[in-house]
């Protein structure tokens, strides 16, 4: 008798109740099959039946797993290294998970164990994929998180066991610890562990006081945020206000702390060099806001479109304007968009405002000034404008296009491909538009200039094939 196709459809598809069905002995058997083909699979079994004994047990197999891999001395190239994150992640959730439920202190115990594998574990690994220095980092606020949950602490001790394993941190993977367990120290114990960073840093000299100096450059800051000590915040960066990115923090930290006029006083100084502009902009804007100072907001929104073209800032800036001005100051600002100096960025504008019509005559009024590398606005652009203007999206398409050929970038030829196709099924829509040279003649010069370019035609032609 043939089996029904209709009565097949959805079989083999798993789910807890289906995997439950199969029974206890058939899913013992698959997962001692597995369990001979996958090392990190079976330790994990073995862990999840220790669980079932006692916290010592599971303490036990924990344990001894890591210190193997403390041990270990070969070097883990990087195609090994998802296998061991794989293992060390899931010997960390065993951590956190049931040996958590079963005792606190040993978990905590376990966890120091597991954060003693970051140093000879990176030193003996490629993480280039960075995959290992995540789980060590999350580990180092699990700690935290564990801390906290047990009985009222020591803040004393445990001040100085954060300072010890801060101090002893080559590899950052401490830095969320403090935050994570700022629960546990309270405001006592954050007091008490400020107190020993700065008598610590006072009693080094030479290198090493310039590495701990880094130390307490973000520790401090940090238990300052934690106290919600804007002051204490401010005592830590430079008094001379030189440095534009530490101005902009204090000023975020004033304005949420209902301190607005000071907070301009940082975003006015003078600075020595300038990387943030616009972050500082949007802050001066957030202090007007908060002082009600309602005519400087505006001018301060209007100057944060014409530096910048932002969308929002436009739009809060004309819903603001008396009755009746709105529809003309936005026609001069679209005017203005349509001048500005970065073509690139005039396209997002008026794609994002949005005003296609503008959009697709700007795309044929300033082609060569658009940056061909910008994939990011460039093709949502030509998608966008496919309807509206078939003509301004093929001059996109084929800006794109261009744009990879004349740089030889052969491993963005599959996108170029991609470009070249989308730009080719508007063809039958451009066929009217004078202004536009026909597909057939735009892909007939782009041959004589880039024939030689094989990769991107067999590219194509996989696409048309």
């Amino acid at each position: 008798m043939a089996v029904s196709k209709k009565g097949s459809r959805g079989a083999g598809k798993m789910t807890s109740e289906a995997i439950e069905a199969l029974g206890p002995a058939r899913l013992a058997r698959l997962v001692l099959a597995q369990a001979e083909r996958d090392a990190v699979f079976a330790r994990a079994v073995r862990i999840e039946l220790a669980a079932k004994e006692d916290s010592g047990a599971l303490a036990h197999e924990i344990d001894k797993r890591l210190k193997t891999i403390r041990r270990s001395r070969g070097f883990i190239e990087w195609d090994k290294v998802p296998a061991l994150a794989r293992e060390l992640d899931q010997l960390r959730e065993a951590i956190m998970g049931p040996l958590a439920d079963h005792s606190l202190s040993q978990a905590v115990e376990s966890m120091r164990l597991f954060l003693s594998l970051a140093e000879p574990v990176f030193e003996r690994s490629d993480d280039s994929s960075g995959s290992l220095g995540e789980i060590f980092r999350q580990g180092g606020e699990d700690l935290g998180g564990l801390w906290c949950q047990a009985e009222a602490p020591n803040v004393e001790l445990l001040a100085g066991d954060i300072l010890m394993l801060v101090e002893g941190d080559g590899y950052g993977v401490f830095e969320e610890l403090p935050g994570a367990a700022s629960p546990a120290l309270g405001q006592k114990g954050r007091a008490t562990l400020r107190g020993m960073l700065l008598k610590r840093q006072a009693a080094k000299t030479g290198n090493d006081r310039r590495q701990f100096d880094y130390k307490v450059g973000w520790l401090l800051p940090k238990l300052a945020d934690l106290d919600g000590d804007v002051d204490a915040y401010i005592a830590t960066v430079d008094p001379d206000r030189r440095n534009p990115l530490l101005n902009a923090q204090v000023a975020a930290r004033l304005i949420a702390h209902d301190r607005a006029k000071e907070a301009l006083d940082w975003i006015d100084a003078p600075v020595d060099r300038g990387h943030n502009e616009r972050e500082l902009a949007e802050l001066k804007l957030r202090a007007f806001e908060a002082l009600g100072r309602r005519d400087d907001v505006q001018a301060q929104r209007k100057a944060i479109f014409d530096r910048w073209l932002d969308v929002q800032a436009l739009r809060d800036w004309l819903r603001a304007l008396p009755d009746f001005e709105d529809v003309a100051a936005e026609r001069q600002a679209l005017d203005q968009a349509m001048a500005y100096d970065r073509a690139t960025s005039a396209l997002a504008f008026l794609i994002a405002w949005p005003n296609l019509k503008r959009a697709g005559a700007l795309a044929r009024d300033r082609l060569e000034d658009l940056e061909a590398r910008a994939y990011d606005v460039l093709r949502p652009a030509a998608e966008a404008l496919a309807q509206a203007d078939p003509g301004g999206a093929t001059l996109l398409y084929r800006r794109l296009v261009a744009g990879v050929l004349d740089r030889a970038s052969s491993k963005y030829y599959p996108y170029a491909a991609r470009d070249f196709a989308a730009a080719a099924a508007l063809s039958d829509r451009i066929a009217g538009d004078t202004d536009i040279v026909s597909h057939e003649d735009w892909m007939a010069d782009l041959r004589k200039v880039h024939g030689r370019k094989i990769g991107f035609w067999n590219q194509v032609a996989g696409k048309f094939g």
